[in-house]
């Protein structure tokens, strides 16, 4: 009997086999790619977990000075683009999106447009607290001359010339800052204060605000200010913290120069 019942069982499983094997030889190899990689990684981006992972990932490889969106966004890039266009398929299929449900959340705008404000950590929160609380020359200086750049999203000065890279005080908030804006954004579309984006896109050095207002009318704009505001809060404290370092060197030093003058 125990033989039957395996004989039967290998039966079954070839035959299940054969017609899995039918199934996969019907279709062509960009379907079964898609079905196989993309549509699970696809998924995968279009949460909460996945985004958070995706920004915080890329805020650690810059603090390392690896350029982390390049790295990150060849893999990401066209997958979270693809959420944008499944999005515009509804739209143009005269559907509603509705996020939870049938529309994804998650999108290439999702991360350019609010995760990277100022650039990667969010930096343009970085530059407004050093405007507000510095007194070191070094970084009123480094404040003055980053502004106008971050602005376009760019934060190379930022990054380097603080510098930001292996930095041990502002390693916390430059990866915490767009983990949190993942968070904010994420409700804010989930709960339907701002509507999913569709394939509308704005080229990476559109300002923010003006760029959040593009895709997504007043209230993303709103949203975009709310980001900066919270990444001042952040960077706050640890703009103290490096202040009084850089001022004591400067003070230091002038002393030294001071006795070597005498």
């Amino acid at each position: 009997m125990m033989k039957i019942g395996l004989f039967c069982a290998a039966g079954m499983s070839t035959s299940m086999l054969v017609e899995k094997m039918k199934a996969v030889a019907e279709r062509t190899f960009t379907e079964v790619v898609y079905d196989v990689l993309q549509a699970p990684l696809q998924n995968l981006t279009d949460t909460l977990a996945g985004a958070v992972i995706i920004v915080v990932l890329m805020s650690v490889m810059w603090w390392c000075g690896i350029h982390g969106a390049a790295i990150l966004m060849g893999i990401k890039g066209p997958l979270l683009t693809a959420n944008t266009l499944q999005n515009q398929a509804l739209l143009d299929a005269g559907e509603t999106l509705l996020a939870g449900e049938n529309a994804k959340i998650v999108t290439i705008q999702f991360l350019d447009v609010f995760t990277k404000l100022g650039g990667s950590g969010i930096t343009i929160g970085f530059i407004i607290a050093t405007l507000i609380v510095a007194r070191s020359a070094h970084l009123k200086q480094l404040g003055k001359l980053s502004l106008a750049p971050s602005l376009f999203n760019i934060n190379e000065p930022v990054i380097f010339g603080m510098p930001i890279v292996f930095n041990p005080i502002m390693f916390v908030p430059f990866v915490i800052v767009p983990a949190i804006a993942s968070f904010m954004v994420y409700f804010s579309i989930l709960w339907g204060w701002v509507d999913p984006f569709n394939a509308l896109q704005v080229p990476w050095t559109t300002p923010p605000v003006i760029s959040g207002f593009l895709i997504g009318g007043w209230r993303a704009a709103l949203l975009q200010i709310a980001t900066i505001a919270m990444a001042v809060a952040v960077y706050l404290p640890f703009v103290r913290m490096q202040d009084r370092v850089s001022y004591g060197e400067e003070l230091k030093a002038q002393e030294d120069a001071d006795k070597a003058s005498a």
